[in-house]
């Protein structure tokens, strides 16, 4: 897995782009916008910050995007409980809904518990 990683409004996941030497005639990208990965622990907290505002589908989108991020990671990192916390909000938020949000943090909840017990507390 790539140890760089994108975040902008329109992605969020690992730097796609093949080698960092000279750029081609055709590249467009200016600036370097890629960073290192961030830890599970933060990226499940910027979640919860993500589904507290969801009103639009690109909001949503992005959401599952960062979703998408966490779940991989997890599953990288061979946190099952985690990973199925995760893939259970992922499933209400595809699933959509008046109250999807709400029930998508409280399965984010779950992930951000069954992380700190799988990885102990001087981790979490």
């Amino acid at each position: 897995m790539p140890n760089k990683w994108v975040d902008k409004p329109d992605y969020f996941g690992p730097d796609r782009r093949r080698r960092p030497g000279p750029k081609r005639w055709s590249e467009r990208r200016r600036h370097n916008e890629s960073q290192d990965l961030p830890p599970l622990g933060a990226l499940l907290r910027r979640l919860r910050v993500q589904m507290s505002g969801l009103r639009t589908p690109d909001e949503r989108r992005h959401a599952l995007q960062l979703l998408s991020a966490a779940i991989g990671e997890a599953q990288r990192q061979g946190l099952r409980d985690c990973v199925g916390a995760l893939q259970d909000a992922d499933k209400v938020l595809r699933q959509g809904g008046q109250s999807a949000a709400s029930l998508a943090d409280g399965k984010l909840v779950d992930a951000m518990n069954a992380l700190a017990l799988e990885r102990g507390p001087r981790d979490a």
